[in-house]
C-alpha cells in the first residue's frame, strides 16, 4: 500500500511545489510508482509536470466536489510519475465543500482508490491552512516540511505545526512529521546558517534532514521548461537533495515493512 506524503507550509514561496515535483521524479529513477496530487489552485505542479491547467476541462476538483472517479482523472508524464491535475476551478472547492459531508475526509476517500497501485503518493498542497490543506493533512501518513533559509519561514511552520497538532486530535491519530527540509539554503550568507542553527534549536524535537536543496535559478529555469532539475545540463547542486530524500524515504518505508 502506498505511502501518502504531504509538502505543508503555511508559507508561499519555500519550494513545497519544486520539492513534490523533483522528489516523485527522484523516487521514480529508484524504481518507485509515484502519484502526485495538485492540490494547490495555482497549478504549478501541473504545469511543471507538463500540462497547461487551463486546457484541462477536469482536475482534482470533480473528484472533491462531483465525486469523479480518480482513475477517470490521472494523467501520465513523460518522467514517469502520474499527475492528478489541478486548475483555477480547485479554487472554488474551499467554498463548495463547506456543507459537504465529511468535508476534510473528501481527498482521504479519492486516494483511498488507487493506494494500492501506487509506492509513493505525494501531495502538494497550498500555502495556506483552509480545507485543502486540512484534507491533505488529513489523507497522509507523514507531512513534510519546506522551510526556506529565512525567518518568515519559520514563522509560517509554527503555524503549520499547531494545525498538525488539530489534524492530529481530530482527523488523523496516525500523522507523523516526517521532518523539515530547508529550501533556498545560500551557505554564502550568514543569514541562512544562522536560520539553519534555530531550526535545529528552535525544532530540536522534530527531524531535520541533515542536507540543504540550495538557492539556484536552476530550479525556476527547470520549472519554466517543465522538466525535472537532474535534466539540467548544469549539475546543480541542490538538486541532490532531493536524490538522498527519494533513497531516505525508501529506506525509512523498508524498515517499517520489514
Amino acid at each position: 500500500m502506498g505511502e501518502v506524503y504531504v509538502f505543508a507550509n503555511q508559507k508561499g514561496g519555500v519550494g513545497k511545489t519544486t520539492s513534490t515535483f523533483n522528489l516523485g521524479v527522484a523516487l521514480t529513477d529508484i524504481e518507485q510508482r509515484v502519484l502526485l496530487v495538485d492540490l494547490d489552485p495555482q497549478a504549478g505542479l501541473t504545469f511543471y509536470s507538463g500540462y497547461e491547467p487551463d486546457e484541462l476541462e477536469q482536475t482534482v476538483f470533480n473528484c472533491l466536489v462531483r465525486d469523479i472517479p480518480v482513475h477517470d482523472l490521472i494523467l501520465t508524464t513523460e518522467y514517469g510519475v502520474d499527475l492528478l491535475p489541478a486548475n483555477i476551478d480547485l479554487a472554488l472547492a474551499e467554498m463548495q465543500l463547506i456543507s459537504a459531508p465529511a468535508r476534510e475526509r473528501r481527498l482521504t476517500r479519492i486516494i483511498n482508490q488507487v493506494r494500492n497501485k501506487y509506492d509513493f503518493i505525494i501531495i502538494d498542497s497550498q500555502p495556506s491552512l483552509g480545507i485543502l490543506t486540512m484534507n491533505a493533512l488529513a489523507a497522509a501518513n507523514y507531512v513534510i516540511i519546506p522551510v526556506s533559509c529565512e525567518f518568515l519561514s519559520i514563522r509560517g511552520t509554527l503555524a503549520l505545526l499547531k494545525l498538525v497538532a488539530k489534524i492530529r486530535g481530530q482527523l488523523n491519530s496516525t500523522l507523523e512529521i516526517a521532518g523539515i527540509l530547508p529550501t533556498m539554503f545560500d551557505s554564502r550568507t550568514n543569514h541562512a546558517r544562522e536560520v539553519i542553527r534555530i531550526l535545529n534549536e528552535q525544532f530540536s524535537d522534530i527531524h531535520i534532514f541533515p542536507y540543504q536543496v540550495n538557492r539556484s535559478i536552476r530550479f525556476a529555469e527547470s520549472a519554466r521548461e517543465q522538466k525535472p532539475i537532474f535534466e539540467h545540463k548544469i549539475q546543480v547542486p541542490g538538486a541532490l537533495a532531493y536524490r538522498e530524500l527519494a533513497r531516505d524515504l525508501v529506506k525509512f518505508k523498508l524498515r517499517r515493512s520489514s
